[in-house]
């Protein structure tokens, strides 16, 4: 396929540190046997991505009066053709669903960012 246009999920959620490698894996395993490939990036060590969330943050407001609270965050970056958004918006939330039952996730809500992007890919080997 010749086409470059992808849809790019980027999805966010606080868990605890030591269960983020388990997540990550099993989340990209399964999200990667279907689109190919995702990517996880996660703070093990509670300092790469750290979150800060509002009590009252999943609220449209011009300010926030909830607590804020500072949070290790795991981020998967998923890129489907555009064809497969929904499919993969579903699967998403499936399988972290699937996720916080078998890992006993303490985490409830989920941010899912969408983004119109291109991709392009290169063989490194084949430019040396």
């Amino acid at each position: 396929m010749t086409d470059n246009a992808r849809i790019r999920f980027l999805v966010l959620f606080s868990i605890s540190p030591e269960k983020m490698t388990d997540v990550g894996d099993f989340v990209a395993g399964h999200l990667s046997q279907r689109f190919g490939g995702t990517t996880v990036l996660h703070s093990s060590d509670s300092a790469t991505l750290t979150g800060f969330w509002a009590d009252d943050g999943q609220a449209f407001k011009s300010a926030y009066e909830g607590e804020i609270h500072k949070e290790p965050v795991i981020s998967l970056m998923l890129s489907v053709m555009p064809d497969d958004e929904e499919e993969a918006f579903s699967r998403i939330k499936a399988t972290l669903a699937e996720a916080a039952k078998r890992f006993a996730l303490d985490c409830r809500h989920v941010h899912v960012e969408t983004l119109r992007a291109s991709a392009r890919h290169f063989d490194l080997q084949a430019e040396v």
